[in-house]
């Protein structure tokens, strides 16, 4: 069987003289690999016999942040395609695995082997499937208006999901995935919810309010949290998955935005404050008093619960910029995301393994999606230029 060996040209040791060693139980290539591992970060060698399969699960995991993927590293991860199945496998002592992973296509085919190299040498790390079971869906100007899209976590396959020809934007995924609502004003004048599964017509939810409106959060049982200033204030709102039965839940004398539920459906996380300085709140989701989450910056907003551990909650800071921070629900501590890059970070919605997420990433007046590793702050864009200015997404996590 042939093999490819894939480079994604993140660092040629062989151009500077550099030459591995494979040691029986450790990764070896020089002291800065050892250093890598101390780190957190793996070296990584990826060897396919189908060059595009293995093109996608190089950049999985070089997105990841737990990896670097080299040309030469004692840690080579093998796949052996045959149709929409494939053999995964590392034959270094420390991190030795064999799955066999089986797919609907070859998208597909690509997340699953990635996800399966991701857990088979991140055992010691505890690392989770990332990519098969993520969906993501974000706002899109490439036509000149703002419509709906969707996408997979290495930007293989994406769909237009709306086509107005006016303004969509706040997507949302119900809770199986299979649909998905957004706000549109391209039927009345007036912004409303829709919902669509991306076939036929989309179908009204939320119609009966006026002025602004924000995004309708769905939470586990499919009701729908949303913000309204239909009584002036911009209050929160819960609703049945049909939009019907709406009520509110959080009235403050000022902007109250944002909500996202937690995973068992009992409270929402939300934004609560002035213009221009809002702070972090949780409440019930039958409604009452608010709790603030205390985060040290005077701006911080679009929180959104962790669907896979509910002790966490990201938002948006802003500190010489937007940034982005973890808040631990029961420590207390708040942990900015650790990037260098000087550019901004927002509206970030979380992957499947917990760890991750997408975010809209943002220079100059651009932006674009991009995935974010909350652990070591890699930062991986999704979307090309193609695609024009992309912002707003949210992620389908599917659980098992």
């Amino acid at each position: 069987m042939k093999f490819i060996r894939l480079s994604l040209g993140l660092l040629f040791l062989a151009a500077v003289g550099l030459v591995p060693v494979h040691a029986q139980n450790r990764v070896v290539v020089n002291d800065s690999i050892d250093a890598l591992m101390k780190q957190g970060i793996m070296p990584v060698t990826i060897v396919s016999d189908d060059a595009a399969v293995g093109s996608l699960v190089s950049f999985a995991l070089s997105a990841h942040g737990a990896f670097s993927v080299r040309t030469n590293s004692s840690v080579r991860v093998t796949i052996g395609r045959t149709g929409t199945s494939a053999v995964v496998a590392c034959d270094h002592p420390s991190f030795a695995f064999q799955t066999t992973v089986e797919a609907r296509d070859q998208d597909d085919l690509a997340l699953r082997v990635a996800d399966a190299a991701v857990v088979g040498l991140g055992r010691a790390w505890k690392l989770k499937p990332l990519f098969a079971a993520t969906k993501v869906a974000f706002v899109s100007k490439y036509t000149g208006n703002q419509e709906i899209y969707t996408t997979n976590l290495v930007h293989s396959k994406t769909a237009r999901i709306t086509n107005f020809r006016n303004t969509s934007h706040s997507p949302r995924w119900n809770p199986d995935g299979t649909r998905l609502t957004f706000i549109t004003s391209a039927m009345t004048g007036f912004p409303e919810v829709f919902s669509t599964n991306g076939i036929g017509n989309p179908r009204g939810v939320i119609t009966n309010v006026r002025g602004a409106l924000g995004a309708a959060s769905a939470g586990p049982d499919g009701r729908l949290a949303f913000a309204s200033s239909n009584r002036g204030n911009m209050d929160i709102y819960v609703a049945n998955a049909d939009g019907s039965g709406a009520r509110v839940v959080v009235a403050t004398p000022d902007v109250d935005a944002d909500p996202s539920w937690s995973p068992d459906g009992a409270r929402l996380v939300l934004t609560s404050g002035p213009t221009g300085r809002p702070g972090i709140y949780v409440s019930s989701a039958a409604g009452g008093g608010l709790s603030r989450l205390s985060t040290g910056y005077g701006y911080s907003a679009e929180p959104r619960w962790n669907p896979v551990e509910p002790g966490l909650i990201v938002f948006t800071f802003q500190s010489g910029g937007l940034r982005l921070a973890v808040a631990d629900l029961q420590s207390g501590a708040i942990t900015p995301v650790p990037v260098t890059s000087a550019m901004g970070f927002s509206h970030s919605s979380w992957c499947a393994d917990g760890r991750h997420v997408v975010a809209t990433q943002s220079l100059n007046a651009q932006s674009w999606i991009a995935i974010v590793d909350t652990k070591t702050g890699k930062a991986t864009r999704l979307t090309d230029s193609k695609l024009g200015e992309c912002s707003q997404p949210d992620c389908f996590v599917r659980r098992n």
